[in-house]
């Protein structure tokens, strides 16, 4: 069966970077080492609960070394007062890497006293 994929192991790539303007988000990961031409890497955007979108990154040539960056209109996104954001791709067919999860909107870090 050449399209079997072993066991997923989890590799900590770090959490993508946000930022926003008015109407749009562009979430930002760095590249991912060892990926070939034309995979792809998912993008997950969801509530806590699990539900929420898919956004699929073919890899060209030209951008399998960059930083891969996304941009959305906020009416795009789930409805939701907040969002956990986290990507990743299968290396070798074998294994995925996954990131760290990012919160949108960043959580607050409590009042330093």
């Amino acid at each position: 069966m050449p399209d079997t994929y072993e066991f997923l192991s989890f590799d900590a790539l770090p959490a993508v970077t946000v930022t926003e303007t008015d109407d749009k988000l562009t979430i930002t990961a760095p590249a991912i080492p060892g990926l070939d031409e034309k995979q792809e890497v998912v993008f997950f955007l969801r509530k806590p609960t699990g539900h929420g979108i898919a956004i699929y990154l073919t890899l060209q040539p030209d951008n399998l070394k960059r930083p891969m960056v996304i941009e959305l209109d906020k009416s795009q996104l789930p409805k939701t007062k907040e969002l956990h954001i986290d990507y990743g791709a299968y290396v070798n067919r074998r294994a995925v890497h996954r990131s760290a999860v990012a919160q949108y909107p960043a959580a607050e870090t409590p009042a330093q006293g």
